[in-house]
């Protein structure tokens, strides 16, 4: 018989006896280790045969339950049997099932079964899912974002939030974890509104691939990640009726569309740049933002007051874009320079939206129309404007040639 390395186990049934080697005066003494009664136990073989054998004896009488080896009445023994074989085939010590499965039922805390748990867990992986890196995936979304149509804009905030996202995860996208996503965007150098915004390109990019079948069902990489706020405090700023006079009187007639539109329908400064004057229905009184124009990827319908189209009349055409100049910013900045009103971040749309509240006190429905959520409208808008400075502001009409 070959010898063997040691320490030397023999395991059966997942019962093991170890065999050690020791030399003395040059002569080969063999140990075997086991228990019995719950004590430990050793015998000394001249052979490795001998310990061999010693060693297949010891476990055969734990198995059949001798008494010398393991004291139980009937009915423990006839379950110890009992559970020996059903881990039979699995090849583990029985101490190790019972203890893997104590672990189990903890952390289940009586939610589930082990086999309940087991089956959902097959049920849901049945089908093997592709394997994909996470910048090739990116690469996907972004070839699939152009096919759909979406805004340059929005193809422009995909490309950059989830090309950094793919140089921090050089892995499969099946390794990402909700600690690995929480890790990453708490490390980020920005302000809270950026890693919020991060945070849900992150989301929309878990959805996709769940619904390419590169992820589980259900798979949440956001589970758990703090949720950080997207609220721009101190930044909601208005216009009085007598500043945005003078903010028109003093404006190129190439940008006075898009200071009229801003003011008086609330369309972020993006969305009117890509306004096409076949968006606005001057006889049914609304402008169609268009889904790939808009911020959010979602058409929305705004209305058209009646001083806004006495604005947009004398300018009005069939098709075309409406603001043709690239430089609005800087046509916009001079306007207010001449026109000595304060610069305001935002100030057409936020007053806008602030008096159309005031004006008609709906604010699901100017939410609707501004492309916003009721909870920012509530929390941003409302009554920052008095109902009286609203019907002001909405009165505001181009003035007659020569007029003071």
């Amino acid at each position: 018989m070959k010898m063997p390395s040691f320490p030397h186990k023999v395991t059966k049934q997942g019962v093991s006896v170890t065999i050690g080697r020791v030399e003395k005066d040059g002569q080969n003494f063999f140990r075997v280790l086991f228990r019995e009664q719950g004590k430990r136990k050793q015998a000394w073989r001249s052979t490795f045969e001998a310990a061999k054998r010693a060693a297949d004896d010891a476990i055969e009488a734990t198995l059949t339950g001798d008494a010398s080896a393991l004291k139980l009445n009937a009915s423990d023994r006839h379950a110890y049997l009992r559970a020996m074989e059903f881990i039979a085939p699995l090849n583990i010590a029985l101490d190790h099932a019972a203890r893997e499965y104590a672990e189990i039922r903890i952390m289940l805390a009586g939610k589930a079964t082990p086999a309940e748990v087991c089956r959902d867990w097959l049920k849901r992986n049945a089908v093997a899912l592709p394997c994909i890196t996470v910048a090739d995936a990116v690469e996907q979304l972004k070839s699939q974002s152009l096919a759909d149509g979406k805004s340059k804009s929005r193809r422009l905030q995909l490309t950059t939030t989830l090309g950094a996202f793919a140089i921090a995860f050089n892995c499969e996208v099946s390794s990402i974890t909700p600690s690995l996503i929480s890790g990453y965007l708490s490390e980020m150098q920005s302000k809270e509104r950026t890693r919020r915004n991060h945070r849900d390109i992150i989301g929309f990019f878990n959805r996709w691939l769940v619904m390419r079948g590169f992820l589980v069902k259900g798979t949440d990489w956001l589970e758990g990640v703090q949720n950080y706020t997207a609220r721009k405090l101190g930044e909601i700023t208005n216009y009085t009726a007598d500043e945005m006079r003078r903010l028109i009187a003093a404006a190129d007639a190439r940008i006075l569309p898009m200071i009229v539109i801003g003011g008086f329908a609330g369309l972020r400064h993006a969305e009117i740049a890509r306004l096409d004057w076949s968006d606005i229905y001057l006889d049914e009184g609304f402008i169609e933002v268009k889904a790939q124009n808009a911020k959010t990827d979602t058409r929305r319908i705004v209305p058209i007051k009646d001083n806004l189209k006495q604005f947009l009349l004398p300018q009005a055409k069939e098709s075309g874009k409406v603001i043709t100049v690239a430089n609005t910013f800087k046509l916009l900045a001079e306007a207010i320079e001449v026109s000595k009103i304060k610069p305001k971040q935002n100030a057409l749309r936020h007053t806008y939206i602030s008096a159309r509240v005031a004006e008609s006190g709906d604010v699901a429905r100017v939410a609707d129309e501004a492309g916003n959520s009721p909870q920012v409208i509530r929390s941003n808008y409302l009554k920052r404007i008095r109902p009286a400075a609203a019907a002001e502001w909405f009165s505001i009409k181009p003035q007659a040639k020569g007029a003071s």
